[in-house]
């Protein structure tokens, strides 16, 4: 974890004494929201804000303000600069020929609490939490320093919101300064992160030419601020250059969203872009761009600026988390619920319009409309994610169509034929659909030839026949008439399998779920059924190769089984290291202690004890050796060469002859189940050589040429009448090394007589499809 440095206390103790200074000034002055203008040297109150001060005392538009303090209106502050009338004790106004005096200005309104006091000093304090977060706990490389000091600027700049109102000028210069600034903080915080990712996709001076512009408008606010001297051609500036900075920012995030979507940090631009764009779209479309072309605003800009929340919730996320939700689901729901709900939120809209006595403004239309529009988006959303989690838990499982399907999937496993599966079927439907008689069966499409499970009256087969002739079906398919219904689980050129309903116990139709459910499960069961099929003709065709053992397996086949055999082998000789091995061991290291550490033992005892500890070693180097041969010791990082050299030097000391190995134009690059396999295949030869051939001499050779493998042997041993070939294969294990070369699609030759010695010669392609996988 890291250390505060002191450049960091110091900017952090600037915004947290502004954060105070700005909730003091916020609760202890009240919003009076009073808009005057001057028309004919009198101050003529032009506006009050809803929710204000003003407002809740019933401060009279049109009034003119006669005093304020004491003092003439134009000496007041906000008048003579802003024309609003703020932070003021006392004001009287002329209205109608008679003056109101307004005094006692200390409570501001519930509302005006929520949302100038209460949410913007919560999200300060949610802002200081993540910050401490991210300092304690996200790496450096994440540009933690900009993330966390846009986020500080961010919430001071949304509590400044409610300084800025009252006319405060520190407030003010505080809310142009940081809300101008922030985004192109934002831009660098984007540079920055994604340089680390090795992106890159804007300038660096782009983002110096930004904080040069917004350091120049800056000061011309802290100037006219500052001399109480604020023009009125510079009120719209602000807002006008913000706008023009949340072009860029979207330009440079939305381009990098465009160039990189189909990268492996596709994700991460459009979890950026669719967080800023709920983050600042609402401010930009409903205030700034209404207020700057039209001089209105359709929502506030406190309500505006409540979905900043947005904003660390996003970069929060994706600085913490490894793995990301799928962000194109959800866009793609949402988007579905946004579609779903104009038409509604239309209609409720001009329906609140035409009942609500008072005539309603276009604004107060599309605040409605926007409102409305939201909280069906909000209500769908949530109804989805409820439906899935408690659906299960309101209703019965008995009546749970996604429960049926996997209750149903579970007992197919058990079954072995058709007719029992479809049995599982009938009895699976007739639980839940609460159905009356269910039949099962089969027709010739050709011929009015009928295969049924259970016997079926005589009317319902005239039935089929009289609705089910001239149609055609596919898998899944529904038929309801008026005497049931039924779904097709089977179809091919031949017959056609359905299973059929004479209706429901309650005399209904089937709904949209019930239908979906029969569909559903029709395809399944057609899956399985199919897929029986297969495991059938593979059976019946092993059975034929068995039954025939001049034919060679397939190629795919004898890949299987040596695949099968190895995976076999390999776990055969874990156990035995594990086990055995283990054991036998810790036996040998006992009766070394006891022979080294017991001096009452008899000469005689010794001698035995030595005897079974040799014999125990004898079994030990047995034991690892059988584990060796069966699963070969470091071949992966050996290399086939090296292993071969071992494998030869242990035959060697074990059998009388003498092995030549030459492999100097071996260089080939083989997978690792053509390397087993060629281990394989010399192991077996050495094996007969040392069993059957009694020979003085071996000689292997290893070589490739282009993208052919050669594997070359030889011995002069007594050789063997290659005439009989099935007993010659079926005895010496050549039958297996045959079909090992045949799973690799290669070819071996054999060449041996007796008193001949033996040869062969076994080559392959350098390179195979892996079509097997165990």
């Amino acid at each position: 974890m890291r250390n505060f440095k002191w450049s960091q206390w110091i900017v952090l103790s600037f915004f947290i004494l502004s954060a105070c200074y700005l909730i003091i000034h916020s609760i202890t002055q009240p919003f009076l929201g009073i808009d005057v203008d001057k028309q004919k040297e009198e101050w003529v109150i032009v506006n009050v804000e809803n929710g204000s001060w003003a407002d809740r005392h019933s401060v009279p538009v049109g009034g003119e303000i006669q005093s304020i303090n004491g003092n003439k209106p134009g000496e007041h502050q906000s008048v003579s600069m802003f024309d609003e009338v703020e932070k003021a004790e006392s004001f009287l106004v002329e209205y109608t020929g008679r003056e109101i005096l307004y005094e006692n200005i200390n409570q501001s309104s519930p509302l005006h609490w929520i949302l100038y006091i209460i949410l913007p000093v919560l999200f300060f304090i949610v802002i200081l939490g993540i910050s401490y977060l991210v300092h304690k706990r996200v790496p450096k490389r994440y540009s933690a320093e900009q993330l966390i000091l846009f986020f500080l600027a961010v919430a001071t700049g949304y509590l400044s919101n409610s300084g800025a109102v009252r006319d405060d000028l520190y407030s003010l210069f505080l809310n142009t300064s940081l809300f101008l600034i922030s985004p192109v903080m934002l831009v660098h915080f984007l540079y920055n992160y994604f340089q680390e990712l090795q992106i890159y996709w804007f300038s660096k001076k782009i983002i110096y030419f930004l904080y040069s512009f917004v350091l120049l408008v800056s000061f011309f606010e802290s100037y006219f601020l500052i001399t109480k001297q604020y023009p009125d051609y510079f009120n719209s500036v602000p807002g006008a250059v913000l706008m023009i900075l949340y072009i860029v920012l979207f330009f440079i995030i939305y381009r990098g969203l465009f160039i990189y979507k189909k990268s492996p940090v596709g994700p991460i631009f459009n979890y950026m872009a669719i967080g800023m764009t709920i983050a600042f779209f609402p401010y930009i479309l409903l205030y700034l761009i209404p207020a700057l072309t039209f001089g209105i605003k359709i929502i506030s800009l406190e309500i505006g600026a409540v979905f900043l929340i947005a904003l660390p919730i996003t970069f929060m996320y994706l600085v913490t988390r490894e793995q990301l939700i799928d962000i194109n689901f959800v866009i793609s729901r949402v988007r579905y619920y946004i579609i779903l709900s104009v038409i509604p939120s239309l209609i409720l809209t001009f329906a609140i319009g035409w009942l609500i006595p008072a005539s309603l403004s276009v604004i107060d239309y599309i605040q409605n409309y926007l409102f409305i529009h939201g909280a069906l988006i909000i209500f769908l959303s949530l109804k989805e994610v409820l439906d899935f989690r408690l659906q299960r838990y309101l209703f019965s499982a008995r009546y749970s169509y996604q429960e049926s399907m996997h209750r149903m999937a579970q007992d197919m496993k058990d079954q072995s034929n058709a007719v029992d599966l479809m049995k599982v079927m009938r009895d699976e439907v007739r639980n839940v659909l609460n159905v009356r008689e269910i039949y099962i069966y089969s027709k010739h499409n050709d011929r009015d030839m009928y295969c049924v499970y259970d016997k079926i009256p005589q009317d319902i087969i005239d039935h089929f026949h009289e609705h089910l002739n001239d149609h055609s079906f596919d898998i899944g398919s529904i038929i309801e008439t008026e005497k049931g219904f039924g779904v097709i689980v089977g179809f091919s050129l031949e017959k056609l399998t359905m299973m059929w309903c004479k209706g429901k116990k309650d005399y209904t139709t089937l709904n949209r779920d019930e239908k979906t459910y029969l569909q559903t499960i029709s395809y399944n069961a057609n899956i399985a059924i199919e897929n029986m099929n297969l495991i059938e003709d593979l059976v019946k065709e092993l059975r034929t190769l068995k039954n025939d053992q001049t034919q060679k397996y397939p190629t795919w086949l004898s890949r299987l089984l040596f695949t099968i055999a190895e995976n076999q082998r390999k776990q055969l000789s874990i156990d035995l290291h594990d086990t055995v091995l283990q054991e036998q061991l810790y036996l040998y290291r006992r009766m070394d202690d006891l022979i080294g550490h017991r001096d009452d033992l008899t000469r005689s005892l010794h001698a035995e004890l030595m005897m079974y500890k040799e014999s125990l070693l004898d079994s030990i180097h047995l034991i690892r050796e059988t584990c060796n041969e069966l699963r070969p010791a470091f071949i992966e990082e050996l290399g086939l060469v090296q292993s071969l050299k071992n494998l030869i030097h242990q035959y060697q000391l074990r059998s009388n002859f003498t092995v030549y190995f030459t492999n100097e134009r071996f260089d080939a690059e083989l997978d690792q189940e053509r390397i087993l396999a060629i281990f394989r295949i010399v192991q077996e030869l050495l094996t007969n050589a040392m069993k059957h051939s009694d020979a003085k001499i071996v000689k292997l050779s290893l070589s490739n040429d282009g993208n052919q493998v050669m594997l070359l042997y030889s011995d002069n041993g007594k050789g063997m009448d290659y005439s009989v070939r099935r007993d010659l294969f079926s005895h010496i294990g050549l039958s297996g090394i045959e079909q090992r070369v045949n799973g690799l699609n290669g070819h071996l030759e054999i060449e041996t007589a007796p008193g001949e010695g033996f040869k062969t010669i076994v080559t392959f392609p350098c390179t195979a499809n892996k079509e097997v996988q165990v």
